[in-house]
């Protein structure tokens, strides 16, 4: 792929995972930047890379481990098991790590966090098909799509190149929500059973 290519893919990709993260901080509770939290656990989508090895868009999913819930003997890596297994995205992750993450606060206090970090990749192949984009450009040419003809974008000189980053566009937004609604569940799930446990003792 071109680098032209990859810029515009890059482009598209950060429009649509901005979109959103703004959809999911208005759905949520909004926190700052770009990050959002749901049921007392902050969540956040990473910028997108364009891995040209694999012609795929690259981006993580992130998740603040509930420290503070667990109980003593229930360590951070434990809930990070238990989220990979609960973790049910119609797609595995390309690799999951538990991450540790140090932030100062405006009273210098050091506060130190866990995270669950889920990165996934979709190829082309899995965002668009070729015979999608032929036969919306054989319907808009015959005048019997309902489609809109998609805008102008800059750089991209055929109606083919904006189908295409118009479906990259809508595919991509799907499939990152998909995997962020798992990541959610995820948690519910191992923090339900967390305290059904601790009720029993």
């Amino acid at each position: 792929m071109s680098s032209l290519q990859s810029q515009l893919f890059i482009e598209t990709a950060s429009v649509t995972l901005n979109r959103l993260t703004k959809d999911l901080q208005k759905k949520f509770e909004p926190k700052k930047g770009d990050r959002f939290n749901v049921e007392g656990i902050t969540y956040e989508i990473g910028p997108p890379k364009f891995v040209d090895a694999d012609r795929a868009i690259r981006f993580e999913i992130s998740s603040k481990i509930p420290g503070e819930e667990l109980p003593k003997s229930y360590d951070h890596a434990k809930y990070f098991k238990q989220i990979e297994k609960r973790n049910a995205s119609a797609k595995k992750p390309v690799s999951a790590d538990m991450e540790n993450i140090v932030r100062e606060t405006r009273d210098q206090e050091r506060k130190e966090r866990d995270y669950v970090k889920l990165t996934y990749q979709y190829g082309e192949n899995e965002l668009y098909d070729d015979r999608d984009i032929l036969k919306d450009i054989e319907e808009i040419a015959n005048g019997s799509s309902e489609k809109n003809v998609p805008a102008k974008v800059p750089g991209v000189t055929t109606l083919a190149g904006r189908l295409i980053l118009e479906r990259v566009q809508s595919s991509l937004y799907e499939v990152a929500k998909g995997n962020v609604e798992s990541l959610i569940n995820a948690n519910a799930k191992v923090r339900a059973e967390l305290k059904k446990s601790a009720k029993k003792k």
